[in-house]
Parts: structure tokens; C-alpha cells; sequence
């Protein structure tokens, strides 16, 4: 047999090498669509998860302005209490002392974050869609600090009232305050002038003070750290777009 011409040889290869070459231009078009498309749904992923913290974060200030306003109120009607009773000059009114008893006095805000965007966010291992380093870093510290304040805002209260009785004891006509009803001559039958001697009673109202502004101290803290982290995720180039595009 006679040799294949070394040109039909080189016709073959070449033709081969353009086959070659357009499979493997198909395969990186695919893949290259299907990494288009998997980043695609990646970023609207993470527009949905800044969408919803950003909703959460303006929910929890909300929140937590209500609360440092509540807290704040108790802390008015204990100063005044106080000052009644241990101010100098004759004692105000009965009447106007038990009403003092019964106004905030002894309330506590009971702030409840929304929190679970935030720990989807973590658990999930979606922390990674979040593009901008600072923001990633932001959201973790913020998660944590929630968790710790929640459980310092816990504290705060059962170092006032994690006793009734000792509430009690010393002021039984709180019980009728709290579960009525109302006695008539209620104020007469109680005794302030030994009330206000009574060492007791100006301990108890002295940590419900306290409690109630280590509270609030801790509150307006959360807010501003909530403030900083609302206004990272407003800043965040594809909520701007968005916001834009309305």
C-alpha cells in the first residue's frame, strides 16, 4: 500500500483539532452560563437576606426606642416615689402615694428583639453571600451582642423582682394594687409614716432604681450599635440600586 500523502494527514488532524476545540468552546460556555447563573442567584440571595435584616434591624430600633421609653417612665414614677417618701417635709397625700405605688413603678419593658434573620444568616453558612467584609463582620459581632444584652436585660430584672415575696413583705397592699380589686379606704389603712422608716422598703426601691437604670444604660447601648448596623445595610451598593430603580 502507498503511504497516505503527509498533506491528507495534516488535513485530518486539523479538522480533528477544530472539533476538539469547538466541543471544548461549548464546554466552557456552559460552564460559563451556569457559573453566570449560579452567582446570578447568589446575589439575589444576598439582596434578599440584606432586604430582610435591614427590615429587622428598623423593626429592633423601633423596639428598642419603645423600651428605653417605657423604662425611662419607670424610672420617673421610682425617683418621685422616692423622693415622697424620703424627701424632706411632711409625707404627700395617702392617696397620692398609693397612686404613685400603683403607676410604673414596679414595670419593667419587656424587649424582644427580632432575631432570626440574624442566626439563619450564621447557621445556614450563608454568612458568605454578604460581599462586604465590614458588613460580614458587623452582622456576627451584632448577633453575639443581642445574645448577651438579652440575657444582661434578663438579669437586670430578676435583681429587682426575682423575689415577690421580698416585694411584698415589706408593702402587702401591693397585692391588691397588682391583683384588685380596690379597697375602699385602701391609702388610709396603710401606714407610710413607718413605711418611710422602714430600711426595707428604701433598699427595695433603691435596686429597683438601679436595676431599672442599668437597664435602660444597656437599652440606649443596643441602639446605637442597632443605628450603626441599619445604617451599614442602607449604605450597601445593591439596596441603593434597588432603592434607586423605585
Amino acid at each position: 500500500m502507498r503511504p497516505e500523502p503527509r498533506a491528507g494527514r495534516t488535513g485530518h488532524w486539523r479538522v480533528a483539532l477544530r472539533e476538539f476545540g469547538v466541543i471544548v468552546a461549548g464546554v466552557l460556555a456552559a460552564l460559563g452560563a451556569q457559573a453566570w447563573w449560579e452567582s446570578s442567584q447568589e446575589r439575589e440571595r444576598e439582596r434578599e437576606y440584606l432586604r430582610q435584616l435591614l427590615s429587622d434591624t428598623r423593626e429592633n430600633e423601633r423596639r428598642l426606642d419603645d423600651a428605653i421609653a417605657l423604662d425611662s417612665t419607670t424610672d420617673w414614677a421610682v425617683r418621685r416615689l422616692a423622693g415622697g417618701l424620703y424627701g424632706p417635709g411632711p409625707l404627700p397625700p395617702p392617696d397620692t402615694l398609693l397612686a404613685w405605688f400603683g403607676d410604673r413603678t414596679f414595670s419593667s419593658s419587656g424587649f424582644q428583639p427580632l432575631s432570626g434573620t440574624y442566626g439563619a444568616l450564621l447557621a445556614a453558612g450563608d454568612l458568605r453571600l454578604i460581599r462586604t467584609d465590614s458588613l460580614r463582620a458587623r452582622l456576627v459581632a451584632y448577633a453575639a451582642r443581642l445574645e448577651h444584652e438579652q440575657a444582661m436585660l434578663r438579669f437586670f430584672l430578676e435583681q429587682a423582682f426575682d423575689e415577690p415575696a421580698a416585694v411584698a413583705r415589706p408593702m402587702p397592699f401591693l397585692r391588691r394594687l397588682v391583683f384588685g380589686p380596690r379597697v375602699p379606704g385602701l391609702a388610709a389603712s396603710i401606714d407610710f409614716e413607718r413605711m418611710r422608716r422602714d430600711p426595707e422598703v428604701e433598699a427595695l426601691l433603691f435596686a429597683v432604681q438601679i436595676a431599672n437604670l442599668n437597664r435602660i444604660s444597656h437599652l440606649r447601648d443596643l441602639r446605637e450599635e442597632t443605628r450603626r448596623l441599619r445604617r451599614a445595610l442602607e449604605a450597601e451598593p445593591s439596596l441603593r440600586r434597588e432603592r434607586a430603580r423605585r
